[in-house]
């Protein structure tokens, strides 16, 4: 096993280089339109890119491995083009701006974006594609086995998930009637995060096709890096923190609506 983890060490490094020279390009652009929001549009595309890299760095591609690519490939169009739609044209994230507040002087946030946001994820892109990568990577092809259709079968319906939640999203948020108001409806009310629950089912589905190979259980940190970013450092609970701040009724909603994994909520309190 070591002796084939050295073998992969230096694509994973040309991978690793790939996504590294993607956020570096990123950054220039925010700084031109200064506007970091830009790597929030474009962040599927560069783990979509890693993992072309993989295959072009592997012989022969396995149809487990085609099959791995189509999906991811299904996902990263999906969220590109919503978050190409949805932030377009809005100007920069208030997450960011607020960022400039943080140091004086525009290089001085310009290098603080750098560290924070764009290397920090390109680092985490590439951590949360290590299963797909080693799959690929491997010499073996694999045909599809159970782990391949059933990691396939999660990955799809997470994609399911997060598409009909964000659909949801966006026309409760075009009803000009429920401003102000705590979306509760649809699978909003049995997730606080619908969505970010479809993302996760995505990438633990894609560790799963991943595992048909048996050495590819070693990438297990990919998909728990990316669970713990979304959990507890850009997604669920930054964004419980700030609606409960911001919403009223929002601080209600989170004592009964399971913050992740969808479940029927508790009953409202007398």
């Amino acid at each position: 096993m070591i002796e084939t983890a050295l073998s992969l060490l230096p694509a994973l490094l040309l991978n690793f280089a790939v996504a590294i020279s993607c956020v570096l390009a990123l950054w220039l652009m925010s700084i031109a339109l200064r506007d970091v929001s830009i790597i929030d549009m474009v962040f599927a595309v560069i783990m979509y890119l890693i993992l072309v890299a993989s295959a072009l760095g592997t012989e022969q591609l396995g149809t487990a491995d085609k099959l791995m690519l189509g999906v991811v490939g299904l996902w990263a169009l999906r969220v590109t083009l919503h978050l190409l739609r949805r932030n377009w044209g809005h100007g920069e994230d208030p997450r960011y701006s607020k960022l400039r507040t943080w140091v004086e002087g525009e290089w001085a946030f310009h290098w603080l974006s750098l560290r924070k946001v764009f290397l920090l994820q390109g680092v985490v892109l590439w951590f949360a594609t290590l299963p797909a990568q080693v799959a690929i990577l491997l010499a073996e092809p694999m045909s599809p086995t159970v782990l391949s259709y059933m990691g396939a079968a999660i990955a799809l319906a997470g994609l399911a998930i997060e598409t009909v939640a964000d659909l949801q999203l966006g026309a409760f948020r075009a009803d000009a009637s429920k401003r102000g108001t705590v979306l509760q409806s649809g699978l909003w009310h049995y997730s606080r995060h619908p969505n970010y629950f479809g993302e996760l089912c995505v990438w633990w589905g894609v560790f799963f096709m991943a595992c048909a190979n048996p050495l590819a259980i070693v990438t297990l940190i990919g998909p728990l890096v990316y669970s713990h970013l979304i959990v507890n450092i850009t997604g669920q609970a930054t964004l419980d923190k700030k609606l409960a701040r911001e919403k009223p009724g929002y601080a209600e909603y989170m004592e009964r609506t399971n913050g992740m994994i969808p479940w029927p909520p508790k009953a409202a309190k007398d």
